[in-house]
């Protein structure tokens, strides 16, 4: 059914999805609708179309599919319309507009705009403003019922005209697979619905092309940075139902046009998109070009003079990294857990500033640097603060990886957490280097990989160019840790052994889902805090490997906010979608906002990063607006932004890459088995710097430790660096 009116009131609105409430009068009646909007304010003519259910709480609904601002019909309306819409045009003169010209009144401001010259108060800015607006809204809406009728939502056809105005209708029945290079969020297979609608021909050039680039792009969501021209095939068959061979004619086409790469690795022929193909090259040549030894000093007096101040005594080993480090222009250190990576980062230091040169300590995530900063008492900034990097769409791998950088100004650049350094990140590193900095990466290449697509500290170190050490020995101290020594077991494949005593590292077995949220439960509330008297909500981190099922974050998360941050009437809430954020949470940011701005040590600094965690500390209802506090920062944020952040009391072990907490429970019952791999166990417990507790079921750990079938990416960076060295060696 189809109904006119006017929104009234806007009950409810959920900025993440954009579905809303509103209160319709239609005619002399009221009527409540839902459904998705966009632009929709108080006061707007709209024609909705949907059906009419009865909901068990509100009672009738009109649930609409589709609707469509309208045109002003009634002289009051429209004046209040203009008034409202058109600057400098108030009440006053809006009326003579609809007295002048009555009926024809959107006509006239349409198309014969000259005629409303001999309206006082009317300048020709106000008479091209007016109608340029009602040319707007006429052809946006036009447009949008025109997607909405091929199937596409509100939302997305919103999106849309944004992107491309007023020719949007001529575009998409000239080429609607033009669609993908306009508007990110749209999947190939809704613009596909789209051409057939129109008739466009299975075997068109653009759709098949266009398929092809869709089920390539698809393949960097599991890290991949190509992938086998036979796979690719197979997949493009699948998506675009037809022959091989016009599959494989199109990735001729597309590689012809320079819109993709291939290359041969071991006989294997790879597909690139071109951008993450020129990326991996520049980092290849890079590394070669920086894979040579600048002195050849023996820094052993430095080292002993550094280890008299601190009063430490190095292994061999770590004597052998430290002379590695400042004798080449680029250098790996590796090792697992209490192995001295940072006792050597310290020490770098210390003889670089004693020999005046300049360095920068560095990151990946807004707590790994603040991590490498509590523990050498030096300034670690972000890669992303470091580089300058602008503001970017995340999900826009192109403009990443062709974003401008700034010059690092420094000798040498110390990257700690090297392993979590993704392909688009390493270019835009060795894009900013000078070309006679030296760089140090220093990293656990046993720990999951990016999250971004790419293997690049895996892929360097097994190009065997770089000077690697290989950290193996466990120090004094550590040695003492269960943790640290479980650690190193399950990365040799041995399963992980339990004490119940004088240990920092415990296990608690449960029989069902119940029985481990059940435990988790009691430890949060009252056991663990009697236990070592720990602040739970700063201390303590729950980790797990996914998202979804009952011992997922998502859940976790409301289930333990029920028990630490329960609903009170003296404490502000707001609810978003089915989440709800309530003052006192804790709450992690989940993107890169380069926007925001914060004060520290007198100057503004700008960016909140993905991963950073905070706490929220006021909701204001009136203002729309709430904050979080960071560490040492407090960002404001406006209602809108609210799917910035997530509940932090539980986060994946992916998220927690390159942080510490000092104690952790990991629950391990059941899930998903793909994710269940032993380099996720192994960097969940180095994550627990004071204590570790496992609850769930030995079989479970045990098939994690087992598990090194983990699916390996698919990269053509070590085949680049082995290329051009080779070529570099031979002339």
């Amino acid at each position: 059914m189809k109904i006119e009116g006017k929104v009234e009131t806007i009950i409810f609105k959920n900025n993440q999805n954009s579905w809303s409430v509103l209160l319709i009068k239609s005619q002399k009646e009221y009527i409540t609708a839902v459904g998705q909007t966009d632009e929709i304010e108080v006061g707007d003519d709209i024609e909705l179309e949907g059906e009419m259910v009865k909901h068990k709480v509100y009672g009738e609904q009109l649930k609409f599919t589709t609707y469509k601002k309208i045109l002003p019909r009634t002289s009051s309306a429209l004046i209040d319309y203009i008034a409202d819409n058109i600057k400098g045009i108030g009440k006053k003169t809006a009326s003579k507009i609809v007295t002048e010209f009555g009926k024809s009144t959107i006509d006239t401001i349409r198309f014969q705009k000259e005629k409303l010259s001999n309206i006082k108060g009317l300048n020709r800015e106000k008479i091209d403003n007016l109608s340029e607006f009602f040319n707007n809204e006429y052809d946006k809406w036009n447009t949008i019922d025109y997607l909405n009728k091929l199937g596409i939502s509100i939302i997305i056809a919103s999106k849309i005209y944004k992107s491309l105005g007023q020719e949007t209708i001529n575009i998409i029945n000239e080429n609607p697979y033009s669609l993908i290079g306009y508007v990110k969020t749209l999947d190939f297979t809704n613009i596909d619905d789209i051409g057939k609608k129109l008739g466009v021909s299975l075997y068109n050039e653009e759709r098949i092309d266009s398929g092809i680039i869709y089920a390539l792009g698809k393949v960097t969501e599991f890290g991949h940075t190509c992938i086998e021209i036979d796979i690719l095939v197979k997949y493009a068959i699948k998506i675009l139902e037809v022959e091989e061979d016009i599959i494989r004619n199109g990735i001729t086409r597309l590689m012809l046009n320079d819109i993709i790469k291939i290359e041969v690795i071991e006989d294997v022929e790879y597909v690139f998109k071109k951008n993450f193909y020129l990326a991996e090259k520049n980092i290849a040549k890079n590394v070669v070009l920086r894979s040579k030894i600048i002195n050849n000093k023996d820094y052993i007096k430095d080292i002993d003079k550094t280890s008299r101040k601190n009063n430490i005594e190095l292994s061999e080993e770590q004597k052998k990294a430290i002379n590695t480090c400042l004798n080449n222009s680029i250098s790996i250190i590796t090792g697992g857990p209490g192995t001295g990576k940072t006792t050597i980062i310290k020490f770098i230091i210390d003889i670089l500033e004693e020999q005046n040169k300049d360095y920068i300590l560095s990151a990946p995530t807004g707590r790994a640097a603040k991590r490498i900063t509590q523990t050498t008492n030096k300034e670690a900034k972000t890669l992303h603060r470091l580089l300058e990097i602008s503001k970017t769409d995340d999900l826009d791998i192109d403009f990443s990886i062709n974003s401008e950088v700034k010059e690092i100004d420094a000798d040498i650049v110390i990257i700690d957490e090297a392993s979590m350094i993704d392909t688009i990140m390493m270019n835009n590193v060795f894009k900013a280097l000078k070309p006679n900095a030296s760089l140090i990466l220093v990293g656990d290449v046993n720990q999951l990989p990016s999250v971004g697509p790419g293997n690049i500290l895996k892929d360097i170190i097994d190009s065997s160019i770089v000077n690697t050490v290989y950290l193996k020995q466990i120090y004094r101290q550590s040695a003492k840790s269960d943790i640290i020594i479980n650690a190193h077991k399950v990365n040799n494949g041995e399963y992980p052994e339990f004490k119940t005593n004088n240990t920092d590292l415990y296990y608690i077995t449960t029989d069902s889902i119940e029985s481990t949220l059940s435990e988790i439960a009691s430890l949060v509330s009252h056991r663990l805090e009697n236990f070592k008297n720990i602040n739970i909500l700063k201390d303590l981190q729950i980790l797990t490997p996914m998202r979804k099922t009952e011992l997922g974050t998502m859940h976790l998360n409301a289930f333990i906010q029920n028990i630490l941050n329960p609903k009170s009437y003296d404490k502000k809430e707001k609810q978003v979608g089915e989440r709800i954020f309530r003052v006192g949470d804790k709450v992690m940011q989940v993107i890169n906002n380069y926007d925001k701005k914060y004060a520290k040590d007198g100057q503004t600094i700008d960016g909140i990063y993905n991963g950073d965690i905070g706490y929220i500390t006021d909701i204001n209802t009136e203002n729309e607006k709430f904050e979080v506090q960071y560490d040492d920062k407090v960002i404001e944020y406006d209602f809108e932004e609210f799917d910035q952040i997530e509940l932090a009391y539980s986060i994946t072990v992916h998220k927690s890459q390159g942080s510490e907490f000092d104690y952790i429970i990991l629950p391990l019952y059941t899930g998903y088995k793909k994710l269940f791999t032993r380099n996720l166990l192994y960097t969940a417990i180095t994550r627990a710097k004071k204590m570790l507790i496992i609850i769930g079921n030995k079989k479970i750990i045990n098939f994690m430790v087992d598990n090194i079938n983990a699916k390996e990416r698919k990269t053509g960076l070590k085949n680049k660096i082995l290329e051009i060295y080779n070529f570099t060696e031979s002339k």
